[in-house]
């Protein structure tokens, strides 16, 4: 799988959070930020960290941005925050996610047809990180650093096989507490007899460590 090329505009608490969760994953990380302080810091985790003022556009520019797969903004300044994002369409970066600062500056964002407006804190940074990574993973809640609840979408190679011979617990980690199927309806801790189906929903709990390694998460 070809590394995805990801840049991360504006490194204050959301923005470092999700550079310092991506410098785990196999992606080439651009981290942008108009504070020296801050790029020094996420320097350390992103694959560069330039400083840079976003109103000067050929700088911005001159920066390859059409080699991007992903731009994130997280700016706290508005005008800036349209100004980036609408550079970001006309570089043809094919997706953008914005921060949102305000239930104005989110319909304007989604008026100009954005991907992905949130409005976040540091955890929810960290969930952005991982679904960018993987998009079988829907969700995922960490209890601590060693577990967490995740909503996974069932991969291709489980359906049709029973949980037994999946080997969840040992393969990744998981332990699965409840399965919602296409209809919506919860098999609350199913048998190791259940056969997995398209378009279910596995809901478990899950050893960090081990579902890093098997590359879920």
């Amino acid at each position: 799988m070809a590394k995805k090329h990801i840049l991360v505009l504006g490194l204050k608490t959301f923005g470092m959070s999700i550079v310092k969760q991506l410098s785990k994953y196999n992606c080439e990380v651009l981290a942008l930020d108009k504070s020296m302080d801050r790029v020094e810091e996420a320097d350390e985790y992103a694959t560069e960290a330039l400083q840079i003022d976003t109103r000067d556009t050929d700088k911005m520019n001159s920066l390859s941005l059409n080699s991007f797969d992903v731009a994130i903004i997280t700016l706290e300044n508005v005008e800036e925050s349209i100004m980036a994002a609408m550079l970001f369409q006309e570089s043809g970066i094919s997706e953008i996610i914005v921060k949102a600062i305000s239930e104005m500056h989110k319909k304007i964002l989604e008026k100009m047809g954005i991907d992905k407006v949130i409005s976040p804190e540091t955890e929810m940074g960290i969930k952005l990180a991982k679904s960018i990574m993987n998009e079988s993973v829907i969700d995922a809640i960490n209890f601590s650093d060693e577990y967490s609840i995740v909503e996974i979408n069932a991969l291709d190679k489980w359906v049709g096989k029973p949980l037994e011979r999946l080997f969840l617990r040992d393969n990744y980690g998981m332990n699965v507490l409840c399965i919602k199927n296409a209809n919506k309806e919860l098999e609350i801790f199913p048998s190791v007899k259940y056969v997995v189906e398209e378009k279910d929903i596995l809901v478990a709990l899950a050893d960090n460590n081990k579902l890093n390694e098997s590359g879920l998460l």
